[in-house]
């Protein structure tokens, strides 16, 4: 009984750790071309009244397949810093395949770990989080497609299933333009339905505005370029 008592306040700690971060981060997600030496940087904030140690480093999480891990080739300055409260410091990291590099999609991981410190005169460690920002990167041509496997509304709900046959990890945005019988712009609305990865499938739902034209438009694109297009009456 000791035992799981002991196992439940180590996980109750280990979760809400992260509750008690000291540090903020931005950008959270990279997404870079690799046909060229790459130079990104990270802001990191220390948004305690104590001074806070950081770590710095790169690595890849269990699903990242080796062959496609990022992490092997990103380089990182400064790997050690100390932040002033209230202070904020840089973090470059450079990014270099080999030419041998197949082309494709890769991924990696590039933590920010906060250092515990002793609590002066109790002998105690500070709770301290580990950020960890994604970075994609792509070598070749990128080349965009997805396929419509149903679309249709039922009972003013908008369903749309969809597989992304990109040769990438894609961000996708679907954008619903209300026509009148004319053809003229009633309202808009854009759904970002967030990163897919290859070959992977989704379903978007969305509840339609009941009172808003005869048709809508149905629009897909990534980065701006438009992969599907489609008007369904709406009356």
């Amino acid at each position: 009984m000791r035992r799981l008592i002991n196992i439940f306040l180590f996980l109750f700690i280990a979760i809400n750790s992260f509750s008690f971060f000291n540090t903020g981060v931005a950008p959270g997600i990279f997404d870079i071309s690799l046909n060229r030496p790459t130079t990104e940087e990270v802001i990191v904030i220390n948004n305690s009244k104590e001074v806070v140690k950081v770590k710095v480093y790169s690595g890849k999480e269990k699903s990242i397949k080796e062959n496609e891990n990022l992490g092997q080739w990103l380089r990182v300055y400064p790997r050690m810093m100390t932040l002033k409260p209230k202070g904020e410091r840089r973090v470059k990291f450079t990014v270099r395949i080999p030419k041998s590099a197949k082309d494709g999609e890769y991924k990696g991981i590039l933590y920010i770990e906060e250092i515990p410190t002793v609590i002066k005169g109790t002998g105690t460690l500070t709770l301290a989080g580990r950020h960890g920002l994604t970075v994609y990167g792509f070598k070749g041509k990128e080349n965009y497609k997805v396929d419509i496997l149903d679309i249709k509304i039922e009972n003013q709900e908008l369903k749309i299933d969809i597989k992304n046959n990109s040769n990438k990890s894609i961000k996708l945005k679907v954008k619903l333009n209300y026509l009148n019988y004319l053809g003229k712009s009633l309202n808009k609305e854009e759904i970002n339905c967030g990163r897919i990865g290859k070959d992977a499938e989704i379903q978007v739902r969305k509840v339609l505005k009941e009172t808003l034209g005869e048709v809508l438009e149905i629009e897909l694109t990534v980065k701006g370029q438009q992969l599907y297009k489609q008007n369904i009456k709406l009356k």
